[in-house]
C-alpha cells in the first residue's frame, strides 16, 4: 500500500527546494526558515520517522507549491509554477542517475557523514538551531564544495535559469547547490518509502488532496 503521507511530505520538501532555487536565482534572496528545513535534513542521517528529517509544519511552502505544481484541476499554471516543478523533475532524474552509480551514491553519503561530524564537532546543537545557524556561509560552502565536486562533474548538468546579477555571485551559487543537494535527499527519502515516477500518476490525486491540508494545517492526517 502506498505511503501517501510519507511521499506527500518528500516530495513537498522536493518542492521546497526546488521554490527556494527559484527565488534565489531570481530575487537574490530567500525564504530563510523554508531553506534551512530543508537543509537541515541533509544533515538527519538516522531518523526514525521521516517527520524527524521534516517537520511538517515547517513544509508550508512546499505543501502548497506541490499542490500548485501536480493540481491539474487548477489550470493554467505560471510560468513560475512550471519552472519549480520541471526542475523538481529533473532533479528526480538525477538522483536515480546517482543512485544507480552505487559508487558515488555511497561516496555522497560518506561525504555528507563527514560534513555532518565536522558542523557538530564545532555545534553540538545544530540540528536544534535557527536558520541563522543552520544556514552558516561555511556550512552552505561545504554543501556547496559536495555538490561540484561529486555531482556536476559525472552527471547531465542541472542547468537553473535566473537573473544573471543573481546567478553569478558566489554566495547565491553556494545558496542554490546547498538546495539543489538537498532536493536530492528529499527524492532519497520518497523512494525508500516506495515513490515511483511511473506511479506519480496514479497517486497524484491523494497526494494533492494531502498537499493541500498540509499547507492548510501544517499538519498530515
Amino acid at each position: 500500500m502506498a505511503d501517501i503521507k510519507g511521499e506527500t511530505l518528500a516530495l513537498s520538501a522536493l518542492f521546497q527546494c526546488c521554490a527556494q532555487i527559484s527565488r534565489v536565482a531570481n530575487t537574490g534572496f530567500w525564504d530563510e526558515h523554508a531553506a534551512a528545513c530543508v537543509i537541515r535534513g541533509l544533515l538527519v542521517t538516522d531518523p526514525k520517522t521521516c517527520e524527524d528529517i521534516y517537520a511538517p509544519g515547517k513544509l508550508m511552502t512546499g505543501f502548497k507549491q506541490l499542490a500548485d505544481s501536480l493540481d491539474k484541476s487548477m489550470g493554467a499554471k505560471s510560468a513560475e509554477t512550471i519552472a519549480i516543478t520541471q526542475n523538481a523533475l529533473k532533479i528526480i532524474a538525477l538522483e536515480i542517475s546517482i543512485e544507480r552509480n552505487e559508487e558515488i551514491f555511497n561516496r555522497m553519503g560518506s561525504e555528507i557523514d563527514r560534513i555532518k561530524t565536522n558542523i557538530l564537532a564545532s555545534n553540538k546543537d545544530y540540528m536544534d538551531k535557527g536558520p541563522e545557524v543552520i544556514l552558516d556561509p561555511n556550512f552552505l560552502s561545504d554543501f556547496s564544495s559536495l555538490y561540484q565536486s561529486l555531482i556536476s562533474p559525472n552527471f547531465q548538468k542541472l542547468i537553473i535559469y535566473g537573473e544573471e546579477q543573481y546567478l553569478r555571485q558566489s554566495e547565491n551559487q553556494d545558496r542554490i547547490r546547498a538546495l539543489l543537494l538537498s532536493g536530492i535527499r528529499a527524492v532519497v527519502l520518497w523512494r525508500q518509502l516506495g515513490g515511483r515516477r511511473r506511479f506519480l500518476f496514479f497517486r497524484r490525486k491523494a497526494i494533492v488532496e494531502c498537499a493541500q491540508k498540509g499547507a492548510t494545517s501544517g499538519i498530515l492526517n
